[in-house]
């Protein structure tokens, strides 16, 4: 079976967002960015997330993880713990690297961060092919490959602006706007809300 819905939400705001040119990688949520993810409003269970392998992306994850364990048609075999698949993809990561806050951590540094996340896809260092457009595209034509291809019904995608544009035809999305997508009877990607 392939996916039939998955839904794609971009990190809450990031102090790069608030501080143009911040000068270090990788830069992690602000106050405000922890409140929006906490806030986003989901009327759903994924099955599997996938999230970028960046702090923004991975503490917008957390929020959306600590939202779900208290969704009234959770249900888990593990406590309290929501029972649903996390997946890190390096895929997923910003697209304008050019950009020292879009370059993100080694996976020795993510793995000691976040222990319990899989980073098995991510490369050893942040060594990954600058970005042009044509790169972009390939990658978000991949993801969409991969998508589909998942027995998963419900999907989180938990993203990035740039990339975002890339796999959704242009649209840009705001910090923690969530919108929903189906593929056509034609492979097609098609908002749905």
């Amino acid at each position: 079976m392939s996916v039939k819905r998955f839904h794609a939400l971009r990190h809450g705001q990031a102090i790069h967002n608030v501080q143009r040119g911040w000068p270090e990688r990788d830069p992690p949520l602000t106050e405000q960015g922890l409140a929006e993810a906490s806030g986003v409003p989901l009327t759903f269970i994924p099955d599997l997330i996938i999230c970028s392998p960046m702090t923004r992306t991975i503490q917008t994850l957390y929020a959306i993880l600590s939202k779900l364990k208290d969704h009234p048609t959770h249900s888990s075999s593990i406590g309290n713990e929501p029972d649903i698949r996390v997946e890190i993809w390096p895929e997923l990561r910003e697209t304008h690297d050019h950009a020292t806050c879009n370059l993100g951590r080694s996976r020795v540094e993510l793995e000691a961060a976040y222990p319990s996340l899989d980073f098995s896809r991510c490369h050893e260092e942040w060594d990954y092919p600058g970005h042009t457009d044509e790169r972009a595209f390939r990658r978000a034509e991949a993801l969409l490959q991969e998508l589909k291809g998942r027995p998963e019904s419900n999907v989180l995608i938990i993203s990035h602006r740039g990339i975002l544009r890339y796999i959704f035809g242009g649209e840009i999305f705001r910090n923690c706007e969530l919108r929903s997508y189906e593929f056509d009877s034609q492979g097609k990607v098609v908002l749905i809300s």
